[in-house]
């Protein structure tokens, strides 16, 4: 009877199996569970499976699941919500808490007869499915996940894991009609719009995360597809990615000297390679009186810094575009607002020629490009759209270069292959270079033509710099005995080291 009930509930299009589906928990025949985690507890676990055989991982979410009687309540709460309140408001995370206390206030009578242990089961759905990412909400709790991706209905979604890489999960859409919808729901709920017409989207979620669409039948054969890439609430820090061995305490150190001489940087390397983290790392030893001005096509960049102002590019409306505000115009704002430092997420177009023209009057500059070397990034520069002048190549002072690698335990990493000075369109010294022989970096800083600037411009010896360069690189070594790690608490011990280095220097007992 609860079976024919359930299938004529007018509601019941919007309700997955899942959440009744008890053998969704269970784990596939020939996996072991090597590692479990909470991902919102006490409702969603994951188990990390292991198959020695297939030599093979699986991301497991565990789920607490519905029985028959909660999944009425729930199908009844959720019609009620839709159809008497108004779309929670995404900058509010309570507001969402509030509208359902509400609907069940007023329909008491309806749940009085339930325990509160079935309400709450039911409120973690409710948000999950009205206020959340639906079935792949569990995977957005992960601060281990970088991505999730998924590339069409039937398929399972993968993620990429930090610690295991790109991995399949027991998570599905089971259908295309599901797929669909949930794209339409989570794109109009950014404030965009998505359809056959234009079926390809880029935009923000809630919480800062991005999402790529690709959407029904109209440019891929699968249908529609997507991939997330999760914003770290708590970016890496430089003492992070010392510890990762993305760099050494050295390039840190180097980075913050240069950082300090207001040196512009660009950071090379493909897709997902790390570029933005190392961005938001290197922003977080800006001198603390520096005014930053940061430019992006998508919120990615997380800068702790008082005196930032950020601009983020919008799209134009209707089929002729009006009103679309593009990268191009928002550097050219920024510039006006005289930044010490201007931060460009990504530069392909006409925008890098402002950037350079900015350098060139005197700000600081750090992008990010796509490109595997940094010969294959000054070609770029050079060329159409952005036809950087072979004279304005060496404004950009210093390029890293950084890739993903298979580290000696079989993990993947990511690595600083080569920090690089440019001294021309077509010279350029190398301070730095990784050695995957014994992954170790290899240095040259005597013969450094930015320290020497450095040296220059301040009236010092390049001893004297190199021996400011080593007492950075022992501040960074203390913090990272100590474990100081958190974005805020690293940029208030570099601003201080700005401002009363000799301070500093004494709580080091230095």
């Amino acid at each position: 009877m609860k079976d024919k009930k359930l299938s004529k509930n007018e509601n019941a299009s919007f309700i997955s199996s899942e959440l009744i589906d008890e053998n969704q928990s269970r784990i596939p025949e020939g996996y072991e569970i090597i590692k479990k985690y909470p991902l919102n507890p006490p409702f969603s676990y994951v188990d990390i499976l292991y198959n020695k055989e297939k030599s093979n991982y699986l991301y497991f979410v565990d789920e607490l699941k519905l029985n028959f009687s909660e999944l009425e309540i729930f199908q009844t709460l959720y019609r009620l919500i839709e159809e008497s309140l108004e779309s929670p408001d995404d900058s509010n995370r309570n507001t969402f808490d509030e509208q359902l206390d509400v609907v069940l206030k007023e329909n008491e009578k309806l749940f009085s007869n339930n325990s509160n242990a079935s309400m709450e089961k039911v409120k973690y759905y409710l948000k999950r499915d009205i206020n959340g990412f639906n079935i792949i909400d569990p995977l957005m709790h992960d601060m281990s996940i970088e991505d999730v991706s998924c590339s069409g209905n039937q398929t399972p979604i993968y993620v990429w894991h930090r610690n295991y890489d790109s991995i399949p999960t027991n998570i599905q859409f089971s259908s295309e009609e599901k797929l669909n919808s949930f794209v339409s729901r989570i794109v109009f709920r950014a404030g965009k719009h998505i359809s056959s017409a234009y079926p390809i989207s880029d935009l923000a979620l809630q919480g800062n995360h991005r999402i790529s669409v690709l959407y029904q039948k109209e440019v891929t054969p699968k249908g529609t597809s997507f991939t997330i890439r999760k914003f770290k609430e708590d970016p890496y820090t430089v003492i992070d990615l010392i510890k990762f061995g993305t760099i050494n305490l050295s390039i840190a150190a180097y980075l913050w000297m240069l950082v300090e001489a207001k040196m512009s940087f660009i950071i090379i390397g493909s897709t997902a390679s790390g570029k933005t983290t190392l961005l938001n790392a290197i922003t977080g030893l800006v001198h603390p009186d520096y005014k930053l001005f940061s430019v992006e096509d998508v919120a990615e960049i997380n800068i702790n810094h008082d005196n930032w102002f950020t601009l983020i590019s919008r799209s134009g409306f209707g089929l002729g575009g009006e009103g679309e505000i593009g990268m191009y115009d928002l550097i050219k704002a920024g510039v006006r607002h005289r930044p010490d430092y201007l931060v460009v997420g990504e530069i392909r177009g006409s925008e890098a020629y402002v950037m350079f023209q900015a350098m060139a009057t005197g700000h600081g500059g750090l992008c990010t490009m796509h490109a595997d070397s940094l010969e294959s990034a000054v070609k770029r520069l050079q060329q159409k759209p952005m036809d950087i002048p072979p004279a304005y190549i060496s404004l950009m002072n210093c390029a890293l270069v950084v890739k993903r690698v298979r580290e000696s335990s079989g993990q993947s990493g990511r690595r600083v292959m080569t920090v690089s000075e440019i001294t021309g369109a077509n010279t350029s010294h190398s301070a730095f270079s990784w050695s995957p022989r014994n992954d170790h970096f290899n240095e040259d800083l005597r013969d450094s033509t930015l320290m020497k600037k450095i040296a220059e411009s301040t009236g010092k010896e390049l001893s004297e710099v190199l021996e400011e360069h080593k007492k950075r690189m022992d501040i960074l070594k203390w913090m990272t005995e100590q474990n100081i790690r958190d974005y805020k608490k690293v940029s208030e011990i570099v601003g201080k080291y700005y401002r009363d280095p000799k301070s500093v220097l004494v709580q080091l007992g230095a």
